[in-house]
């Protein structure tokens, strides 16, 4: 048994792979019929008509180069490089575990959390709520842990 066996490749592989292999021969001959172009039009040029090029060539890059780089500094415009200063947040040092009180829960709230918990599992119990039961506990699927958190919360709370 081999740890990396071979797939076989399906037919849309092989279709994609055919027309890669189109896409870059395509490309391959555009390159070469735009290098026998450049070359027929530049068989004639002499070694001082080179070097006349490039010396041009250098200069009208340097030129702008040079161009780009001042006005990126001295222009006023917003295209130009801007320096904005680092910001320290205020509250980066600040845990926020200090200013942390316990929750408070109030007997009523406490009452209605509990006559909800009495109404889903009676829901929960009948036929005929069954189907309502079960569309709530799908749509808001964490709902009856919360309500056992607080109530368990609130029992703690209640203790000390």
């Amino acid at each position: 048994m081999k740890l990396f066996p071979k797939r076989k490749k399906d037919d849309a592989e092989l279709k994609l792979n055919a027309l890669s292999k189109g896409v870059k021969a395509g490309c391959q001959r555009i390159q070469g019929g735009w290098a026998s172009w450049m070359m027929r039009r530049t068989e004639n040029f002499s070694r001082r008509t080179w070097f006349v090029l490039l010396i041009l060539f250098v200069l009208c890059t340097g030129t702008y180069s040079i161009y780009l780089g001042v006005n990126a500094f001295t222009s006023k415009n917003s295209n130009s490089i801007t320096i904005t200063p680092i910001k320290k947040p205020k509250h980066v040092t600040e845990t926020g575990e200090a200013n942390v009180e316990p929750a408070e829960v109030s007997e009523a709230e406490y009452s209605r959390i509990k006559r909800f918990r009495v109404y889903m599992d009676s829901l929960a119990r009948s036929p005929a709520g069954k189907t309502l039961y079960e569309s709530i506990i799908h749509n808001r699927p964490g709902l009856m842990d919360s309500v056992r958190f607080i109530e368990n919360y609130y029992q703690q709370l209640k203790q000390k």
